[in-house]
Parts: structure tokens; sequence; C-alpha cells
């Protein structure tokens, strides 16, 4: 039985890449002065960053439909599906999609990718690699498996101002934040967002993010994340593209993560090329 891949927007595959290995993309909803735009379709990234600063009050997100989902599964036809999604602690997204496969059964499998972004996209295009070779689902969720446990997601934040926006960070630590200009650098593994560094400055937190990248040692695949800083990503990826064995992808995250981090963000979505110990 041919295996198909079903992912969400918050994963981060630019278009072309989904297009090719045959991908299925279900995508976010963006809340924005009153108005839903389709993630992605409605209004283009470029534009909505261009516009984030300014937008009063901020754009909130919303997960597809449970519809939304059963649709993307009945795409698929007859094909075993491997349905890889969002964290389930990050979002009502991953319950959704459960609860969109329920009508088909068996065919579905919904795997929790424990990500975000190129972490989680990362997991959907090895799945869909494997998929086009033939390999079986039971194949398949077996490499997705190995890739969740190589793949690791940090980003480095200009500013704490939108994440105190969306209720994710208190008024006092965001004042504090801009007033000393710290710029945390995160992670994202296990479905669990943490804080590794906060410096003082934007090239103080890209040499930290690279260190981190660096120390994990040669890479399987490598994607430099970015939130409307095209060419602070290009230096990024020049800088580490020695340590993966493909070229690194570069890459815009979409609205719906910049929403909640804000523009000014770079970030690194690596693959290590074994399981750590």
């Amino acid at each position: 039985m041919p295996v198909r891949v079903v992912t969400d927007s918050n994963g981060d595959i630019p278009p072309e890449e989904a297009a090719r290995l045959n991908i299925v993309v279900v995508r976010s909803i963006l809340n924005i002065e009153g108005k839903s735009y389709v993630d992605g379709i409605d209004i283009t990234r470029n534009e909505f960053y261009r516009r984030l600063p300014t937008l009063n009050p901020p754009p909130t997100t919303a997960a597809p439909s449970t519809a939304d989902f059963e649709a993307a599964y009945r795409s698929c036809g007859s094909a075993d599906i491997v349905a890889i999604h969002l964290a389930s602690t990050l979002s009502g997204i991953f319950a959704a999609a459960r609860l969109g496969a329920e009508p088909l059964g068996e065919q579905v499998t919904v795997v929790d990718s424990e990500q975000a972004s190129m972490g989680m996209g990362w997991q959907a295009v090895a799945a869909a690699e494997a998929a086009a070779a033939g390999a079986s689902r039971d194949e398949v969720l077996r490499l997705v498996r190995s890739v969740q446990e190589r793949v690791r997601l940090f980003a480095s934040l200009d500013t704490i101002e939108y994440l105190r926006r969306g209720g994710r960070a208190s008024l006092l630590s965001a004042r504090l934040g801009e007033l000393l200009q710290i710029k945390p650098l995160i992670e994202v593994r296990a479905g669990a967002v943490s804080a590794l560094a906060r410096v003082r400055t934007r090239q103080k937190a890209r040499e930290e993010l690279a260190a981190r990248v660096e120390a994990l040692g040669p890479l399987e695949r490598l994607a430099i994340l970015h939130t409307d800083c095209l060419a602070d990503a290009q230096a990024m990826a020049s800088r580490l593209a020695p340590l993966s064995a493909s070229a690194p992808w570069v890459v815009e995250a979409t609205a719906v993560i910049g929403t909640h981090v804000g523009p000014g963000v770079i970030g690194a979505a690596a693959v290590m090329a074994s399981k750590p110990a």
C-alpha cells in the first residue's frame, strides 16, 4: 500500500518542496484586525511582517478545523497516511488532527512531532522521501521517530515584546528585556520551549546560536529559519553549511510562528547525523 504524508503549515516546508514530495499541507488561520486569513494563501509572509509592528490589537492564530483535517486525509485516496503535526503541547492542532482522522480509522496514523517549524518539517520531509522510495507505513514511522530523536530547534529572539503581547511573557519581564536589550536564545525539544541563554546584543545572540549548532557535530540536514531578516539568515547558512551533508535550506518562518516571536528572529533546525549518546 502506498504511503502519503500530511502535515500542517507550521512545519515551514517551502511550498515548492512540499509539492515536489507530494506532501499535503493543512493551513492554519491568522486573525488580523477582525478578519481571518489562511496562512500562506490569503496573506504573504512579507506583507504580514511589514504590518506586524503596527497591528493593534495584535494578531491571533487558530488551528484548522477538524473538517479541514478530514478533507486533507480524504484527498489522499486509499493510501496509508502518516500525519505529522505541531507539538500537542504548543497548540490545539494535534487534537483537531486526531479528531479529523477518526472517521478514516486505521488508514491514518497521527504523529505528535513534539516540534515546531522545520523541527517538525524535517520529520515530514524524511517521511515523504521514504514513502516515495516505496517504504511501508511502519518503515516510514520508524524513520520519523529516528529524525525526531535527532532533530534540534534553536531560535534567537530579537525581542520578547511579542511573547508579552501573546501572554507568554510577563509585562515586567518584557519591560526589563527591552530595557536591557536582552536577546533570548530558546530551544524547542520534546514539546517544551526552554530558555538556553540571555545575551545583551544581537551579534552575541547570533554567535551563541551558531555555537549551539556547531556543538551538535556532523549534520544530516539543516534549515536556517528567519522572520523578515533574510540577509542574516543567509549569512548564518553560509557559516554553518560545512556541517551539513546537504545544502542548508533558508526558510522564512510562517506568520503563525511570527505572531508569537516577532520579526528579527534567526533560528536553526538541525538533524544530527547520528543519535546522541
